[in-house]
């Protein structure tokens, strides 16, 4: 069977058009909001926990010496080299944010995680540019739309396009590994004799190679690319498979190299990384199996209606040997195996698992609209996932979270009043645990990050003045925990603050029908403050965020910040 030629793109042809809309109007819509966090006149991190320990780690990495080395290996080496780039240009252009001023040196800072957010912006457009080309060869034009758009509208999509991470760019690489790993099947899904099939192969290991060296579990990407040479058996398919495979290793060993040239400290952030998603951390004590736990975060991040009728046609194209279904199953498979199995549970994993549903959403609604009928009701429920009318997901919602995103943080609201004087002269606020994204700007340096250790981030809150800033510290620092009723009883400060993002986990961890013995004792030491402070407090303030289900990774943009003040205080 002969290869059908390549078409010629006419302006014409809607086809030229259609994923440069696509990937226009995802991208504006990731640019609103995009400013979120970043510091202000209030404080001065980010309150996203991992942007300035991975922009700190980028500066490591100087590509005009050759040192691409960082140190830092929690993820690969590419998108902190991207990083590093962006921030020399920001340096270079960004007036006084420089940072050899050490007045602008936050400016600065903060102009490197816009920069940083802008790559991620523009790669979370592009993987649904990316989504439609793979499907326009699968199903109908109004099918590969609608597959873009699941990816262009999906809330926890569009929320972490917005922030300076990797996860998005090593999702959205995967997908034009994909797309080339499918390009290699004709669309009756047969491969021709003799059609050269190495472009693809190498275009396929190579995005491959790039996303794991943004993210470690992106050589799964490559199972797409072997599943389907294994099903189509091009002649010299092995061969073939082999060098997509030296490709994605070549690609992944350029890009984070320390793999060779630093092998120690790669082998330690690696094995880390490793020990610690199987250990997991108190945001998921006590919560669903994984695999359920990942379930519910498609239904977060996507909405319910999509997921279902994206995952149910992807099973039903893989039963009918859709062979473009069986190589994304390929990858999907294993990946929700790997995610499901660890006790890390956060919603930003979840985003290599769209390609394959976004595959099965668009021709699922591809499929219908042909058919017409009493298909059509499958049009009307895919409509009304994408606009998020009936549940938590689509574009209703992804626009709930950008408004949310372009208002003042809860964080600033609770800070701005509580440094006001004339809330009362000499007020001292205290926090239940250590100061961090969370805490409300009470003082310029609440967000630093906890890599420094606690004599970095507890200096600038004993420093604080107007007001004064305390938790309970016992004589040994290290002694020092969480929701400590003495602070009430001893320290007794004005005003106490603190946010849903501290409160939920002892919440859920109180209705533990077996909970283990560390569960027991902060359940118990949160149970006594709690009480306490309502005997002696009362609530004065509440700056919500949008209420929304209680993910870890999206309550970043929606905390709920409580104040509560002293009794016998007017």
């Amino acid at each position: 069977m002969k290869a059908n030629p390549k078409p010629r793109l006419s302006l014409r042809d809607p086809n030229v058009f259609i994923p440069i809309a696509l990937f226009i109007g995802a991208l504006l819509f990731r640019l609103i909001g995009i400013r979120w966090g970043l510091a202000n006149g209030l404080h001065n991190q980010s309150y996203h926990p991992d942007e300035l320990p991975i922009w700190a780690a980028s500066q490591h990495v100087e590509p005009a010496k050759f040192i691409f080395t960082p140190g830092f290996y929690n993820y690969g080496t590419f998108y902190l080299t991207i990083l590093r780039v962006a921030s020399d240009v920001a340096a270079a252009y960004g007036g006084n944010s420089h940072p050899q001023d050490p007045a602008g040196a936050w400016v600065y800072i903060s102009l490197c995680h816009l920069i940083g957010r802008v790559i991620t912006a523009v790669a979370g457009a592009a993987m649904a540019a990316g989504i439609y080309a793979i499907m326009r060869r699968w199903t109908s034009t109004f099918g590969a739309v609608c597959a873009g758009l699941l990816v262009a509208v999906a809330p926890g999509h569009v929320v972490h396009s917005r922030f300076q991470t990797v996860d998005i760019l090593a999702a959205s690489l995967l997908t034009f590994s994909a797309l080339y790993a499918l390009k290699i099947l004709l669309p009756e899904g047969e491969t021709a004799e003799g059609r050269p099939i190495g472009k693809s192969v190498i275009l396929a290991g190579l995005f491959a190679g790039l996303s794991t060296g943004t993210k470690y579990t992106g050589i799964l990407g490559l199972f797409t690319l072997w599943a389907v040479l294994a099903l189509t058996r091009p002649h010299g398919w092995l061969l073939q498979g082999c060098k997509g495979t030296v490709v994605c290793t070549v690609t992944f060993l350029v890009t984070t190299p320390g793999v060779l040239l630093d092998n120690e400290a790669f082998m330690r952030d690696f094995n880390f990384e490793l020990a610690h998603s199987k250990a997991g951390q108190i945001e998921f004590f006590q919560t669903s199996s994984g695999y359920l736990y990942q379930l519910s975060n498609l239904f977060v991040g996507i909405g319910v209606l999509m997921t279902v009728m994206g995952m149910g046609a992807l099973c039903l194209a893989g039963i009918k040997r859709k062979l473009w279904a069986l190589g994304l199953l390929a990858f999907f498979i294993p990946y929700f195996v790997v995610i499901g199995g660890n006790e890390l549970k956060f919603l930003r994993y979840t985003f290599p698992l769209y390609i394959a549903i976004a595959a099965g959403f668009g021709w699922a609604m591809g499929a219908a609209n042909q058919r017409r009928g009493k298909y059509s009701m499958a049009i009307v429920l895919g409509f009304l996932g994408i606009g998020g009318v009936l549940d938590t997901g689509g574009l209703s919602w992804a626009a709930k979270d950008t408004l949310q995103m372009t208002q003042t943080d809860p964080r600033d609201r609770a800070g701005a009043y509580l440094r006001d004087p004339a809330v009362g002269k000499g007020r001292v606020v205290g926090l239940v645990s250590d100061p961090w994204y969370w805490s409300p700007a009470v003082y310029p340096d609440t967000a630093l990050p906890r890599t420094g250790g606690p004599r970095v981030y507890l200096t600038p809150m004993l420093a604080a003045v107007d007001p004064r800033v305390v938790r309970y510290l016992p004589p040994n620092v290290n002694d020092r925990f969480d929701w400590d009723a003495r602070l009430l009883t001893e320290t007794r400060p004005d005003y106490i603050v603190f946010s849903n993002y501290e409160t939920v986990n002892m919440e859920r961890l109180k209705k533990a029908p077996n909970p283990l013995p560390l569960e027991k004792l902060l359940v118990d030491r949160y149970v006594a403050f709690a009480k306490q402070l309502s005997s002696n407090y009362r609530v004065v303030q509440q700056n919500y965020g949008l209420q929304g289900a209680e993910v870890p990774d999206m309550m970043y943009i929606t905390p709920v910040i409580t104040i509560w003040k002293r009794n016998d205080l007017p």
